[in-house]
This record gives C-alpha cells, structure tokens and sequence, in this order.
C-alpha cells in the first residue's frame, strides 16, 4: 500500500506539471492585458522585467515611431508599447519616442516561471483583480474561504443523503420512498446555481429571513453564521440527492442478497442485519463516491460564489476570465489548487476502497 501510494504521489505531480506547463504556453500566447492606472501599469512592467518575463527597450527612430503610430508595427508583434514625449537634447525640439516591452520566448518564460516558483515561492503578480499584488497573498487570503464553505456542506449533506437512502431503501415501494425518489430526480436535474437563485429570491428578498450576500470579513454576530445558511443548501441539495439515491440503490441490492437471508435465518433481526451486515457492504461504493463529490462541490462554489458574492476563489477566477481583462497569474495558480485538490480526491477515493473492504490491496502483486 505504501509504495503504491507513492507511486501515486509521483504521478500526482507528474499531471500537475503538466497541466500547469499547458496552460502557462496557452496563456501566454494570448495578447496581455497590463493595469489601467499609469502607477499600477508602470510597477507591472517593472514587474515583468525583473521576473524575466519581458525585455524593454526605447525605440526613437523616426520610421519605426511612424510604424507604431500608424499600428503597423502592432501587427508584427505582440509586444506592448507607451507613447511618450522628449526633448531632443541636440536640437532642442520636442519629439515622440515610444517605451517597448516585448515578451522573450516562450521557453524562456516558462523555465523563469519554474524557477520563480521553486526558488522563492513566487507564482506572479495579479493584474486586474488586484493589481500587482502577489498571486500567492490573494490565494491565501480565498482558500480557506472556499475550504471553509465547501467542508461545512460536506457535513451537511453526508448525514442527510445517507438517511434518506437509508431510509428510501428499507420501505422500498412505499409512498415514502416513491416521495423520495420523486424528489432526489427533481433535484438532481436542476443545477446548482438554479437552486442558488431561487433560495435568494424566496429567503433573502420575499422573506428577508436570511441574509441576501455574504458579509464582510470584519463581521461580527450571528450574520457570520446566517450568511452560511443559503449557500450550503445551494451547495447541498444536489449532492445530497445523489448520495440519496446511490445510498438506496446499493443498499436495496445488498437487501436483498443471500447472505443476508442467510443470517436472517440464523436468528438476526433485521435491525441487526441491516447494521451488522448489510450497511458494511453497501459502504464499499459510498464512501469513496463522498469524497470525490467534495471535488463536485468545489466546481459547485464557482459560480454559487458570485452569485452570493463569496470571497472565495470561485469568485475571482470568473474576474480573471474576464473578456480583454485576463489575469493569467492569477488563473493559473487557481487552477493548480483546484487540479491539486483534484488529483488528491482520485487517490483517496481509490484508497478508500481498502480501508473500507479490507480484502481490497490496492496495487498488491498477484
């Protein structure tokens, strides 16, 4: 078990790299998108060429000023240009010169990029949602607020989802499980979101029992707990309606299995056969199903998020996606903590049928 754990752990970072290397030459093929204000724009250029990532250049001669000025210089580069004026120091005069930073190779981008990464922890700094502040300092500030929301309705929806399986699959065929059944298909068809809106609409604005956008993060009082309310229900209700209905499949068919008429006849109650026996086998495919609908619930909160107004990282990946307003620093360490969050899920969820089952080894020779 150990060693193919870890040779899971290798491949883990295998994918990750790898996926993170394709959206890095992706990204940076698109056009750039620098801040708006003169300050914050002037300290991203500086940015960039300390990073490695542009050279820079003061381009004066008159027949590549008139390129730039007519834009034909602009259709054979996609380098990034400010048009400025100076005082000739020869004649006097005053004459447009313009600043250019273009981007070094791509190749050369990536491998600064590693090395930023590796040496000093540093993944690029924010271009739009929070201009020149390190990606790492936002995702840290975001993260637990995502975690915080998306663990809160794991625990909601785990307990839920199994009881009315539970539930559904001991009266099978009876009008409480026809109601359930009923309601588990409705819900799972409609999405998340959906399900987001409409609890804002008839909770936050008809009624105005619940707060109708999550609060700041100086808070105080039970709005810090209300706030809570809508979300996880948005969150919850889809997945609790398929844990609802796996929980009762498996269980059905473990009910009506031969073994367990076999230990019915040997003398146990159904309460105790159900419990000793019937449960434990149905558990081999619903524990694992648990933990990898965290990572669905975690695509869930991106746009439950926005909707809601959450600060999570949900919320600044749609802002980073923006049309003509690409924050591709920001995107990408997003996107590795949602692929690492990812990875990890498969291999619990595969490690779990062990724990689960004993008899199942995960990688052990034959």
């Amino acid at each position: 078990m150990l060693r193919y754990t870890l040779i899971r752990i290798i491949w883990i970072f295998v994918i990750l790299v790898t996926i993170l290397s394709v959206n890095f030459v992706i990204l940076q093929s698109a056009p750039k998108y620098p801040p708006t204000e003169v300050d914050e724009r002037d300290m991203w250029y500086a940015r960039q060429v300390s990073d490695g990532y542009f050279s820079t250049r003061v381009e004066r001669d008159p027949e590549v000023v008139r390129q730039l000025d007519e834009g034909e210089y602009e259709r054979r580069t996609n380098g990034l240009y400010l048009r400025e004026e100076f005082t000739d120091s020869e004649t006097g005069e005053t004459a447009i010169q313009y600043r250019i930073w273009e981007p070094v190779p791509i190749p050369t981008q990536y491998f600064r990029w590693v090395r930023n990464i590796v040496t000093e922890w540093n993944w690029g700094v924010s271009t739009t949602v929070s201009a020149n502040r390190p990606v790492f300092d936002i995702l840290a500030e975001r993260i637990p607020v995502t975690v915080r929301l998306n663990i809160v309705a794991l625990i909601f929806y785990i307990p839920v989802g199994f009881g009315l399986g539970i539930w559904a699959a001991l009266k099978k065929n009876s009008l409480a499980d026809n109601i359930i059944s009923v309601t588990v298909m409705v819900f799972i068809s409609i999405p998340s979101f959906v399900i987001m809106l409409l609890l804002v609409l008839t909770f936050g604005y008809q009624l105005d029992w619940l707060p109708r956008r999550f609060p700041p993060a100086n808070a105080t009082g039970a709005i810090r707990y209300t706030s809570m309310v809508l979300p996880v229900l948005g969150l919850s209700f889809g997945s609790i309606a398929g844990l609802t209905r796996l929980t009762r499949a498996e269980l059905t068919e473990v009910l009506t299995s031969e073994f367990l008429l076999l230990a019915r006849t040997k003398g146990l109650t159904r309460p105790q056969s159900v419990v000793r026996h019937a449960m434990r086998n149905s558990m081999v495919p619903l524990v694992p199903s648990v933990i990898a609908s965290f990572v669905g619930l975690l695509s869930g909160s991106v746009i439950i998020e926005q909707i809601y107004s959450i600060p999570g990282t949900g919320r600044i990946f749609i802002q980073a996606l923006e049309h003509n307003n690409y924050d591709f620093n920001l995107i990408l360490g997003i996107t590795a903590f949602y692929t690492i969050i990812g990875l990890f899920a498969v291999l619990l969820v595969d490690l779990s049928y062990g724990i689960v089952d004993p008899r199942i080894r995960m990688g052990a020779r034959k």
